[in-house]
């Protein structure tokens, strides 16, 4: 597999090619303008020329005057009347089409092996009217050596230094990255020692509020939740652990007994039952971890429909009734799945649990949520409970409970459940009862309405 190359590396081709495209561009640009700037010079200085010319045909003189490296006075036809060179009387000046746009205005050429002009040479034709009223045409030309020796000099310029510059923006380039990228190097390496198993081991924070530093605080935090989570998880499962310990030892030591007397017909009964009691704990307890297990992955929320609350209190209510009063109270119909059965279910397990005698469940809806509330007259919740109470494997203190409490998970599965909702839960003293009090938000759907035949 080919190795990638390194983001230092990616960076110094890209700064040598932008260096590159940015040199070529004002290379190009400069060889523009610089020729253009000596064809503009070149034109202004043959215009100069003429218009001395001009002056002489104005003036009634016909003649060129001594000292012009290259100059002409034409009539329309294209006959020489003067020439500073004597092979332009027996050949034409300007060819045909030339003339002919010269004896409408200004005409700029480049000629090639003029006579007098070098292998180069730039021509400047332009119509003139002479005192006696003739027409005639005035030529001036100029070498265009110099101009090419100028242009093929900036070329070579160009040319070596462009890919010295090339180098030296890349290097400077090499040596730039390579300082920003120090830091990342210094984290990289930090970060690939550090063993999740030795807990508070954090990056040296780069200083400054740049970037790095911002990574820096990223990553620091990032390791801050992955030790939390870590911890979170360890915690789950020795609680796990030790919940399914318990009910699966019983259950064992039940069976067990019941195999050592098998002539006890009563004792292996009893036996049976208990084994039976704890298997069916140990299936509650094995649904609520996966339940919360589903929560971890977001997997929670079901399908959305109006559930009556009140239908769904009464229910719940007479599976926990004995030796213990739970009045429902009011109604409200919510948007949420059969999961509410499960949050009333835990909730008033909970009150009956540790109630003295009654348990009351407040239902109703304001501005577009459902509400309801678990109350008892029980001693409350312990202050130092309240914070933990959603907590997995959380339980309040024993003198709280009456008879065997519960996993701990029941709180944390409601929470759970009222979040997939979409809804919220707390936790409190209730005033009327004195006792505990759980409420939970649910998302309102409009009221169940059941059409009943005449």
């Amino acid at each position: 597999m080919r190795r990638r190359s390194s983001l230092r590396s990616r960076l110094v081709v890209l700064f040598a090619l932008g260096a590159t495209i940015l040199l070529e561009l004002t290379g190009a640009l400069l060889y523009v303008g610089f020729n253009n700037q000596l064809e503009n010079g070149l034109d202004q200085a043959l215009r100069d020329r003429a218009a001395e010319i001009t002056l002489d045909v104005q003036e009634g003189k016909l003649e060129i005057r001594p000292g012009e490296p290259f100059a002409a006075i034409l009539e329309p036809s294209g006959r020489v009347i003067d020439a500073t060179v004597t092979g332009a009387r027996r050949s034409p000046v300007l060819p045909a089409r030339e003339l002919a746009r010269a004896r409408q205005g200004e005409v700029i050429v480049n000629r090639r092996a003029v006579t007098g002009l070098g292998e180069r040479g730039r021509i400047l034709a332009e119509p003139q009217q002479a005192q006696d009223g003739r027409s005639v045409i005035v030529v001036v030309g100029e070498s265009l050596d110099s101009v090419i020796r100028a242009r093929e000099r900036l070329g070579v310029l160009l040319g070596f230094t462009s890919p010295l510059l090339i180098g030296v923006i890349a290097l400077c380039g090499w040596v730039l990255a390579g300082a920003a990228l120090r830091p990342v190097r210094r984290l990289t390496e930090e970060a690939d020692a550090i063993s999740l198993r030795e807990g508070g081991q954090r990056l040296r924070q780069p200083p400054g509020d740049d970037e790095i530093a911002h990574l820096g605080r990223t990553l620091n935090a990032m390791l801050g939740r992955i030790e939390a989570s870590l911890a979170h998880e360890r915690a789950f499962v020795d609680d796990a652990s030790r919940e399914l310990r318990t009910p699966i030892s019983i259950l064992q030591g039940e069976l067990e007994l019941a195999r050592d007397l098998p002539g006890d017909a009563a004792e292996v009964e009893r036996s049976i039952a208990s084994a039976l009691q704890e298997a069916e704990r140990l299936g509650r307890l094995t649904e609520d971890l996966l339940v919360l297990a589903r929560s971890d992955r977001g997997s929670l929320a079901g399908r959305d429909a109006p559930i009556d609350l009140r239908l769904v209190a009464q229910r719940v209510a007479g599976r926990h009734a004995a030796g213990v009063e739970v009045a429902v109270k009011g109604e409200a119909t919510a948007v949420a799945d059969e999961g509410v059965e499960r949050i009333l279910d835990n909730l008033v397990a909970n009150a009956c649990r540790h109630a003295a005698s009654r348990v009351v469940v407040r239902i109703g809806a304001d501005n577009g949520w459902a509400r309801f509330a678990v109350a008892d007259d029980g001693p409350g919740f312990p202050p130092d409970f309240v914070p933990v109470a959603f907590d997995r494997f959380s339980r309040a203190d024993a003198d709280r409970g009456r008879g065997h409490g519960g996993s701990g998970l029941g709180l944390a599965i409601v929470a759970a459940l009222v979040r997939a909702y979409g809804g919220q839960v707390d936790i409190g003293m209730d005033g009327d009862l004195g006792g505990g009090r759980v409420s939970v938000t649910l998302p309102a759907a409009a009221p169940l309405i059941v059409s009943s035949s005449p």
